[in-house]
């Protein structure tokens, strides 16, 4: 517990360096503080504590936000490593992946990624669009995999997530012309991969349920398929019956969101998923700064929590 205190201590004060300095040289300091902790207390601090995810997936997404790579291919590679250690031992990997996406939602919120929207421009409808199917398409194989493959399927979700976290990092550090299609998903003006690097985390955070299977799969499905299908339909159908509170809401958007969340509540959770999808829909129509996938998986834990 004492060790602890220390860590936390010191992570703050890396995290205040930062923060007044504005300088990156502070991820060199957690990185150190990882490396003494595993000369001092061997691989059983690694496989043991969770603030090693922490400071690891800290690292990892404020790595990528400064385009320091070779720091971020690090940290994703000691992060998979460490997940298997868990795996072997036996330790809550639900622990581990709730760790993975507190750190890395720190990591984005005090890079600055999502500091600022850009204007919406007429071609981001349609490249709005084409990430919905895309993210429609990956929610299908995730879901798939986490309901076949029961326990195992948890873990390969998690390294699914890994796996597509180091393919953002990759397009967006390649030159390759063949990578221009996925560059091609994201908004002008949006910092590349943004919103697949919020959707895994909501996705983390919403697979530490998982002790409640049909909890847990209810809160992800609702964060791969509502919001994407609730784009599509405001697109598509909303046009002019915007909701009075939040003219940048549609109708069409916000019931398609609620009759699909209710769906699949009713097939998970039973009646209960009904008044959830309802309070997941109000809310996600309200907006906000921050990205709906954080939001909306920080507002299903809480109840997901509840349920289960």
């Amino acid at each position: 517990m004492y060790y602890y205190l220390i860590s936390i201590i010191i992570l703050a004060a890396v995290f205040l360096t930062e923060y007044y300095t504005r300088r990156h040289i502070s991820i060199i300091g957690i990185l150190a503080f990882i490396a003494l902790s595993l000369i001092k207390y061997g691989m059983s601090y690694l496989s043991a504590s969770l603030i090693a995810m922490l400071l690891l997936s800290f690292c990892l997404m404020y790595a990528y936000a400064v385009k320091r790579f070779a720091i971020f291919y690090i940290a994703l590679g000691i992060i998979a490593v460490l997940f298997l250690i868990c795996v072997h031992y036996g330790i809550a990997t639900t622990y581990a992946t709730m760790a993975f996406g507190i750190g890395a939602l720190y990591g984005v919120a005090s890079s600055g990624i999502e500091s600022k929207k850009p204007k919406a421009q007429k071609q981001d409808v349609a490249i709005e669009l084409r990430r919905d199917y895309l993210q429609i398409l990956m929610g299908i194989v995730l879901v798939a995999v986490l309901g076949l493959m029961s326990i195992s399927g948890f873990y390969l979700s998690f390294y699914l997530v890994l796996l597509g976290i180091f393919g953002i990092a990759f397009s967006a550090n390649s030159k390759s012309k063949h990578l221009s299609v996925l560059r091609n998903l994201e908004k002008s003006g949006v910092f590349y991969g943004r919103g697949a690097i919020f959707l895994a985390i909501g996705f983390t955070i919403l697979l530490s349920l998982y002790p409640d299977f049909k909890v847990a799969l209810f809160g992800i499905a609702v964060l791969l398929f509502c919001d994407p299908i609730a784009t599509i339909f405001g697109l598509r159908f909303g046009r002019s019956a915007k909701l009075p509170y939040n003219r940048k809401k549609s109708y069409a958007g916000t019931l398609s969101y609620f009759i699909l969340g209710s769906v699949f509540g009713l097939l998970l959770v039973g009646y209960i998923g009904i008044p959830i999808a309802l309070l997941l829909a109000l809310f996600e129509s309200l907006g906000n700064k921050l990205d709906d996938n954080i939001t909306i998986a920080i507002a299903y834990g809480v109840i997901g929590s509840l349920l289960a």
